[in-house]
């Protein structure tokens, strides 16, 4: 049981986030994890002891409704369920670690518990993935895509970019990130001081010089590009959570890759990664690129065989993705 229980605290150190739901499932995975070497009876414990070991019992009236596992607590337990698995099939565990609530008729004594119980992996038969086939070829709104993410490191930063991401990620705390903002806000404001300067020595009278033609060129150039190049893609990072790397960023021989921020607490990390995914179509592989101007503000995977016909969605959570028809 400590394998399966430890395979749990495994992923959620491989997901790190600060959202409630990991939270609780790694205070219930360290609890479960002291007392891996008793009967299951023994491994459960109250939304009481688990809200204490989240250390979240201070202002909290009702820790049962504040997990609330009928309701938000129970659909992050599955929407997560397939990556647990494929984490557990990954590392050839016989079974998957899968967090359950064991419910009560009430009475003294009588608390709802939650525990993890050890689920055996599902198989994967010929016969499983021929009709799962036929069925995605039968309907395509059926059609989905299950993505794949790159192990960290596994992509190749240029070298411009080799000596942040020296692990695949970077490690931002939260003096880090107010440093990023103050430099980014020199940068815009650097930006409007020359366009401003521009604007004042244009608007003494004298005849206009060719000079003066690529200052007011400078004027709206140069606020612009700082934009797009340089805070555009921050802002949208902290926006969005995942945004496409540019190029500079990545080896000349890579694939597209992408930025994905995780937040845990303080800390902040960003992510050098990749997703990807098989077609179901072709079977051509399929890249996370731009959804424009289709899809604005959104990632969508693009078949490399025919990006513009086979478009499926992206879910970064539940790493699905559905075949997008134009209406």
């Amino acid at each position: 049981m400590r394998e399966v229980i430890q395979c749990l605290i495994d992923w959620l150190d491989s997901e790190p986030s600060d959202e409630k739901g990991h939270r609780i499932l790694r205070a219930l995975a360290q609890e479960s994890l002291k007392k891996s070497e008793f009967e299951e009876s023994k491994r459960r414990f109250t939304a009481d002891e688990i809200v204490a070991a989240v250390g979240e019992s201070i202002g909290i009236a009702d820790p049962k409704k504040w997990i609330d596992w009928p309701g938000s607590l129970k659909k992050y337990c599955e929407a997560r369920e397939p990556q647990i698995i494929e984490y557990a099939r990954k590392y050839e565990l016989p079974h998957y670690p899968k967090p359950e609530r064991k419910s009560t008729k009430g009475g003294p004594g009588q608390l709802t518990t939650f525990y993890i119980k050890a689920e055996p992996i599902p198989e994967i038969t010929e016969e499983d993935q021929a009709i799962e086939g036929v069925l995605g070829r039968n309907n395509a709104a059926d059609l989905q895509a299950s993505y794949q993410m790159t192990e960290l490191g596994e992509i190749k930063p240029s070298w411009i970019a080799s000596r942040l991401f020296r692990r695949g990620q970077i490690e931002l705390r939260q003096w880090h990130v107010w440093v990023i903002a103050g430099w980014l806000a020199i940068i815009a404001v650097f930006a409007v001081l020359i366009a401003y300067a521009g604007w004042l020595s244009l608007s003494v009278p004298r005849s206009v010089t060719t000079q003066d033609l690529t200052l007011l060129v400078s004027i709206f150039a140069i606020p612009y590009v700082s934009w797009v190049t340089i805070i555009k893609p921050w802002i949208l990072l902290l926006d969005d959570r995942i945004v496409v790397a540019h190029e500079l960023f990545t080896n000349f021989h890579e694939q597209s890759a992408q930025f994905e921020l995780l937040r845990d607490g303080d800390l902040r990390v960003i992510r050098l990664v990749r997703y990807s995914a098989a077609c179901p179509i072709c079977g051509a592989t399929i890249y996370l690129e731009k959804g424009e101007p289709d899809y604005r503000r959104r990632l969508v995977g693009r078949c490399y065989e025919s990006p513009r016909e086979h478009v499926f969605s992206f879910d970064r959570i539940t790493r699905c993705g559905r075949l997008l028809v134009d209406r």
